[in-house]
């Protein structure tokens, strides 16, 4: 979600193969690619780059659904902001589950991501209205009954723009509301390995990610430790997929 300059992809991935490999997935998706098509993609991504690589590496694999929350979520009569809701995969996740448009909201602070979504998907006029994009965050006061933050925290690498987000999610919600996510976390108490270029900057415990929400006015999180496939790296790192309230 932060602005930063385009990064490099991790060693031994390119873009001519994870292009392709990312358009056969959504091809699962059941859409359909016109002849020539991925020529098209590589010549202007060629040009233009990709801002966070590793999001075309994970593209057409929405992690929402696998949530310990998701079931719940779905049951939800309330609306759901998806902050920081990258090329949408979520979204589209969502609205294959049946969870009502009207009540789907995506923000992002810029359009690369998002746009990056629509060229391999092919949706734009369909699903457009969904996403919100600016600088500063937009909504206003109690406005959501859930938020879900998908490989968020892990890129912000400002303290303060960090706290910004947490603090922006809890304003978002109503008393009583739920935000829930996933982040890429550290195993047990060791360093873990220094971030690369095109590594992520934040990386947490358990311990830790449960005092940044409590930090932010939060409940204790329910907190569920998942195995992370590395792109890049084999070390202690892991995935937390995270639930936590807002006190009513």
């Amino acid at each position: 979600m932060p602005a930063q300059k385009s990064l490099r992809f991790p060693p031994g991935k390119t873009l001519p193969e994870e292009l392709s490999i990312a358009m056969k997935r959504i091809e699962a998706h059941g859409v359909v690619y016109p002849e020539g098509y991925y020529q098209t993609l590589l010549e202007k991504y060629t040009r233009e780059g990709v801002r966070y690589p590793h999001i075309l590496m994970i593209l057409g694999q929405p992690r929402i659904n696998n949530h310990f929350f998701y079931s719940r979520a779905l049951k939800g009569t309330g609306r759901l902001l998806d902050y920081g809701c990258g090329t949408g995969d979520n979204v589209r996740q969502l609205l294959r589950d049946g969870f009502p448009r009207e009540r789907i909201t995506a923000f992002d602070i810029n359009r690369a991501s998002i746009d990056l979504g629509f060229d391999l998907y092919r949706d734009k006029e369909e699903i457009n209205d969904f996403f919100i994009v600016s600088d500063t965050f937009t909504s206003g006061p109690a406005e959501f009954d859930m938020v879900y933050s998908a490989s968020v925290f892990h890129v912000i690498a400002d303290d303060e723009e960090f706290n910004n987000y947490l603090a922006n999610a809890w304003s978002v919600l109503r008393p009583g509301g739920t935000l829930f996510g996933s982040t890429l976390g550290q195993v047990g108490e060791g360093a873990s390995r220094p971030h690369e270029e095109w590594g992520p900057p934040r990386i947490m415990t358990r311990e830790q990610l449960a005092g940044c929400l409590t930090g932010a006015g939060f409940t204790l999180p329910e907190i569920v430790q998942r195995h992370h496939v590395p792109h890049y790296i084999a070390d202690n790192r892991c995935v937390f997929e995270f639930c936590t309230k807002k006190p009513a």
